[in-house]
């Protein structure tokens, strides 16, 4: 049972503008997630993934959500919920916010993603293709309607529990990582 608390939406935004930052909350958590389902079995250090010379109140917020979010897949816990505005925004601020949650996850996942590509679970390679395409999806074509709401409400259950099997599947397997020329840091 995760004991600590997930820093809501509002307060990671806060403290990301506040130390000008120029990073999305949702894409932050994606990225945060992307590196702990990257190497489940080694407790990755959190400050890596934004980089260096935060101030620490930023740092105080990251630990928070990183811990949280770790304990969460730790856990296996179907609570697992993606950092993203709440239901009272407008629905294209919010399906913005998945493209750039999804995103932040695969640039997390760069050092495992070719071999996550060649995995022998079919629905784990289905996972991260789907992930592809929502991270491109066209977020301004998405108009508040029962039918688009509906749709996103799926879309982000769909990423909820792709993001738990490919926790799952890299903590169980013996995959190589994969040395990578790509930064780990987003600025």
């Amino acid at each position: 049972m995760t004991t600590k608390i997930m820093p809501t939406f509002q307060q990671v935004e806060n403290i990301l503008t506040t130390a000008a930052v120029k990073l999305h909350p949702s894409e932050v958590h994606g990225l945060i997630c992307g590196t702990i389902c990257s190497s489940p079995k080694v407790p990755s250090n959190w400050d890596e993934v934004l980089g260096e010379n935060l101030p620490e109140k930023v740092i105080e917020v990251m630990k928070a959500l990183f811990e949280f979010t770790a304990q969460q897949l730790r856990d296996f816990s179907f609570d697992f919920t993606l950092l993203l505005p709440d239901d009272h925004s407008h629905l294209p601020v919010r399906a913005e916010a998945l493209t750039l949650w999804c995103q932040g996850f695969l640039t997390g996942l760069h050092e495992v993603y070719e071999e996550l590509k060649t995995h022998e679970a079919t629905e784990v390679v289905e996972a991260l293709n789907d992930l592809i395409e929502i991270a491109k999806m066209n977020f301004e074509d998405v108009v508040p309607s029962e039918e688009d709401e509906s749709a996103y409400v799926e879309l982000v259950e769909y990423v909820r529990m792709a993001v738990i099997l490919i926790y799952q599947t890299m903590n169980e397997a013996e995959l190589p990582v994969i040395q990578s020329d790509v930064v780990k840091h987003l600025h």
